[in-house]
């Protein structure tokens, strides 16, 4: 059996890794009667953070046990179109009724019992943003469980991609009630790299062929730490274990690839083209930007590095206005920036021109002449030995990389950059026999 998990949120404790820090913060608040607006990118795992928060197991450990507490789950998707009546039924049902709507009275009567027993009721709402935004409940259901938990001990732990601030702008009129002013924010990002790393060893080991650690730290700067991207690359390379393929490292990636790609084009589209920019000069950025800044909320960048290698390689071959690459070379033509391999590179301005002439122009061969007539092209008298003499500083200043631009004796010069591969060869130790250490 394959233990990686990456078609649903998990709901088996057994099988959630990390967010130490965060559970603890979550618990802390609601023991102390407090709620909780847990936001964060897609498929970071905020589903699964409801429901492990909610499983009796953890909840008692947490101090939020059925004898003191009684946790209902309601998808915010399964609401859409209904009314408050049917709002009210949907959180009933979980604790025991039997009714499709059921009315405010008869809903503050089971509060109210739940008070008599010494019972806390904690509302967990996923995807909240779709709750917030249907318009058959309004700014009454809103105030009306603000007053509710004002006089009974009901909590809400909500789940959504926009912090709730960031929802009020969208939707003022639901949003404008003080009910939005009882929750503690917290936001869901990347995994430590400690807990990526427990994610991968334990599951693989719990399937009979634990990866070594040379396949933990590929998988980890392939994917990064994330948990969807995380469980993907884990149950690629442990398929591929289990079923004594012979599958070459490159192929096990491919198939990791194919699986993220839909995830990779989704967080791709829904950055706006500065974003997308941003993200594409990520390496030429500068450490402190709030470009970097919100591309780390989305869960794309860890520090000032790309999330794994898969999202690089994705990265770099994507059309952007105002870049150019090729290989290892990224060319910012609005700062008039450069960078190769991922490290900034000091040009001067008649290098970065050749280096621009030669990206513009991958594989065809440009002759001295040209080079000389696009680098001054107000010259009267061209010089093609001067266009021989920076086309060698700019070899010289692109470092190895410099050996892609190929120079033809009698011909001229051409770029003949390798394919861009932002991971180490030895990448697919995931699956070889490399990685059984």
């Amino acid at each position: 059996m394959n233990p990686f998990f990456h078609r649903g949120p998990v709901r088996d404790p057994a099988y959630f890794f990390g967010r130490t820090r965060e559970i603890e913060y979550a618990a802390d608040l609601l023991r102390e009667g407090q709620s909780l607006a847990v936001s964060g990118p897609r498929r970071i795992g905020k589903t699964s953070l409801l429901f492990h928060l909610g499983h009796p197991a953890v909840a008692a450990a947490l101090g939020l046990g059925p004898d003191t507490t009684r946790w209902a789950y309601l998808d915010g998707g399964a609401l859409d179109g209904l009314d408050e009546e049917w709002f009210y039924g949907s959180v009933d049902r979980t604790l025991g009724g039997d009714a499709d709507a059921v009315p405010f009275a008869r809903f503050v009567e089971r509060l109210r019992d739940l008070q008599a027993h010494g019972l806390r009721l904690v509302l967990a709402i996923d995807e909240f943003e779709l709750v917030a935004a249907n318009p058959r409940f309004g700014p009454a259901l809103f105030n009306r469980l603000r007053g509710l938990a004002a006089q009974f001990p009901l909590q809400f732990v909500t789940a959504s991609k926009d912090p709730l601030l960031q929802l009020t702008f969208a939707h003022r009129d639901t949003l404008s009630s003080p009910f939005f002013n009882i929750f503690a924010p917290l936001r869901l990002g990347l995994l430590t790299d400690g807990e990526a790393a427990d994610l991968l060893a334990v599951l693989s080991t719990r399937a009979g062929r634990p990866f070594g650690q040379p396949a933990v730290a590929h998988l980890m700067e392939f994917a990064g730490p994330h948990p969807l991207f995380l469980q993907v690359a884990g149950y690629r390379s442990l398929e591929a274990r289990l079923a004594d393929e012979t599958a070459s490292p490159q192929t096990v990636d491919d198939r990791i690839l194919d699986d993220l790609c839909p995830h990779l084009q989704y967080y791709w589209a829904n950055l706006d083209p500065e974003a997308q920019y941003s993200l594409a000069t990520l390496p030429l950025a500068e450490a402190d930007s709030s470009a970097l800044t919100r591309l780390r909320e989305a869960g794309l960048v860890r520090e000032t590095a790309y999330l794994g290698a898969v999202l690089e390689g994705f990265v770099r071959r994507q059309k952007v206005e105002g870049l150019l690459q090729g290989g290892p070379f990224l060319m910012d033509q609005r700062r008039g920036l450069a960078a190769v391999g991922g490290r900034a590179v000091h040009l001067t301005p008649t290098e970065f021109t050749a280096l621009q002439l030669f990206l513009e122009h991958p594989g065809q061969m440009l002759t001295a002449e040209q080079i000389e007539a696009a680098l001054w092209p107000d010259e009267q008298s061209p010089d093609p030995e001067r266009a021989r003499g920076v086309v060698k500083k700019l070899r010289a200043a692109l470092g190895p990389a410099g050996e892609a631009i190929v120079n033809r004796r009698g011909q001229g010069y051409l770029l003949a950059p390798s394919p861009f591969t932002p991971f180490p060869e030895a990448g697919g130790l995931a699956s070889g026999e490399g990685a059984r250490g």
